[in-house]
């Protein structure tokens, strides 16, 4: 590669990112109040104006394309399914045919009235997607995925929100699939984001539709074939599955920590918010019965239907917490590091409500924490679990969100910490260790 090619695909890279910061940043906020409402479509900054030279041939421009280019690609086609989906669906359906789906049936005013514009939400979410990887793939020195057409196979509201959460999931184990081969680590930061998003989406799919939000500890990756033969029975147009194709000769990932950082460190870290979580729900589900929690002052405005599961739904994200501390913890041994003990802390609750409200924070904390340390983590099977455990954590959270009244996926990316900035929120609840 000459210095000129060099520069021409450094200004393509910063171009990327860029775009993809600027939808995390200023595309996907919503009002946290369920109603979506507005497109939200990233600004590019004058950093993402530059273009190939025009001396430049077409094959050339191919050739110099970034090797991230048919992953970004693959989640372009996707993330078009998904919002051609909720586009198409929110203009056929009224609101009030959505909120009387018979699937909701078993719900009151509270849950149903939200759906509607959780959707819209949704589609707000999918659309911004759309438009910061159609923008990062033409930085990239590619030629994006044009929205396909589709045949969703609904023909009533109930079958629109059974399809949504079949699309959703999908699109949570397609990102948890292609993310380890990402070149790019800030890519992959971003796709991050947006692969935890998704979770909060299925989380909530999945309850409307009666289903567990969260039903796996850890959830699974799909391959791109496996994605690309589901995603096949939704598209009627012709697709050119070469544009997938990665390559064999494509450079490894370049998932480094800074300051020396290694996997057992990036893994103890995990593992001292794993502790933290896993006491909180140990202590806090043998403080408070079943019918406390139910009928929590934060629960009151949700239909009996919703507080009854509220136990359950707790004990299950606790149980998920001790698997997780069980498996970092081996994890750390067979990499010939030794894990971080459980501390002793103090979570400041008094009533549910506190209690429901202290999970609230810690979820969301796990989502950041876990986003800011994975492009980090240098081992690929680690790497992968670390993916899965952190779409779980999105899952609770969006849950948790919703039971504290505010939105499920209150950004259509979400934001990264720092490990000085978790370690700082924890260190609040922690008193030895």
């Amino acid at each position: 590669m000459t210095p000129h090619d060099k520069r021409t695909t450094r200004r393509r890279f910063l171009g990327a990112t860029a775009t993809l910061g600027a939808l995390a940043v200023a595309g996907c906020a919503n009002s946290g109040d369920g109603a979506g409402g507005t497109d939200p479509t990233p600004t590019p900054d004058e950093s993402m104006t530059d273009t190939p030279m025009e001396t430049e041939t077409a094959t050339e421009t191919e050739e110099m394309a970034a090797p991230d280019v048919p992953l970004v690609n693959y989640a372009l086609t996707l993330e078009h399914l998904e919002h051609a989906f909720y586009r198409d669906g929110l203009a056929e359906f009224a609101e009030d045919e959505l909120m009387n789906a018979s699937v909701l049936s078993e719900f009151g005013q509270q849950i149903r009235m939200e759906v509607p514009g959780y959707l819209d939400t949704l589609r707000a979410h999918e659309a911004a997607h759309v438009d910061a990887l159609a923008a990062t793939v033409e930085k990239l020195g590619g030629t994006p995925v044009e929205e396909g057409e589709y045949d969703f196979g609904y023909g009533t509201p109930s079958e629109f929100l059974g399809v949504a959460q079949a699309l959703e999931n999908t699109g949570v184990a397609a990102y948890a699939g292609a993310a380890p081969q990402v070149v790019n680590n800030d890519i992959l930061a971003a796709a991050a984001g947006i692969h935890s998003v998704e979770a909060r989406h299925a989380a909530f799919l999945n309850l409307v539709n009666g289903d567990l939000p969260y039903p796996n500890g850890v959830d699974e990756a799909k391959s791109i074939d496996e994605v690309l033969e589901i995603a096949g029975g939704f598209v009627t147009s012709e697709v050119d599955p070469s544009v997938y194709e990665t390559g064999e000769d494509r450079p490894a990932p370049d998932r480094t920590a800074d300051d020396g950082v290694s996997d057992v460190d990036v893994l103890n870290y995990a593992l001292t918010l794993e502790h933290l979580e896993n006491a909180f729900y140990r202590e806090g589900l043998a403080a408070f019965s079943d019918e406390e929690l139910m009928n929590a002052d934060a629960l009151s405005g949700f239909d009996e239907s919703v507080r009854m599961m509220v136990p359950d739904h707790l004990a299950t994200a606790g149980a998920h917490e001790g698997a997780h501390v069980d498996a970092i913890a081996a994890t750390v041994e067979k990499l010939g590091g030794t894990p971080v003990a459980e501390a002793t802390y103090d979570f400041g609750y008094e009533t549910p409500s506190e209690f429901l409200g202290v999970a609230k924070a810690l979820e969301n904390t796990g989502v950041a924490a876990y986003k800011g340390a994975a492009p980090s983590v240098s081992n690929d099977e680690v790497f992968s679990a670390a993916l899965g455990i952190h779409s779980v954590e999105a899952r609770h959270a969006a849950l948790l969100n919703e039971l504290n009244l505010e939105s499920p996926f209150p950004a259509g990316v979400d934001e990264p910490k720092s490990m000085a900035e978790v370690r700082e929120i924890a260190g609040q609840f922690i008193v030895s260790g």
